[in-house]
């Protein structure tokens, strides 16, 4: 797999841009195609309005905005661990209208990938609020 390109520019999907990438080409790897009717790893995530009280049936509903976040809460009053006293998030997906989103990529190792540069930008960011700290 060839290294990203490009940096990826957090978040990756928000309001009525739930999908990622836009064009047909893998994100991370950016020469195997994806979307259809290519092969791929996709993530998806999302949220239903239950549109019955046996909560058995449900739908997509602009009432609802998507989000996926990873968020470090440093320990505090006695607490032991990393980073102490330490708050930092990075929005992976934000606001995404519907509630629902999908991440395409060619392979899971281009999954992999993308997983960890949203860690590596996420430790970035706990470092960065350790120093103003």
């Amino acid at each position: 797999m060839k290294q990203p390109r490009e940096e990826i520019i957090f978040p990756v999907a928000s309001g009525s841009s739930a999908c990622f990438p836009k064009e047909a080409l893998c994100p991370m790897c950016k020469t195997s195609k994806v979307l259809e009717p290519h092969s791929m790893a996709i993530v998806n995530l999302g949220a239903m309005l239950m549109t019955n009280r046996a909560k058995e049936a449900g739908t997509m509903s602009n009432d609802l905005d998507g989000f996926l976040r990873f968020i470090w809460h440093g320990a505090h009053q006695g607490g032991s661990g990393d980073h102490v006293g330490v708050s930092a998030f990075l929005d992976i997906v934000e606001d995404v209208r519907g509630g629902q989103a999908d991440l395409y990529f060619c392979s899971t190792a281009c999954l992999r990938a993308f997983f960890n540069a949203c860690v590596d930008a996420f430790e970035a960011k706990i470092s960065e609020a350790n120093t103003k700290g």
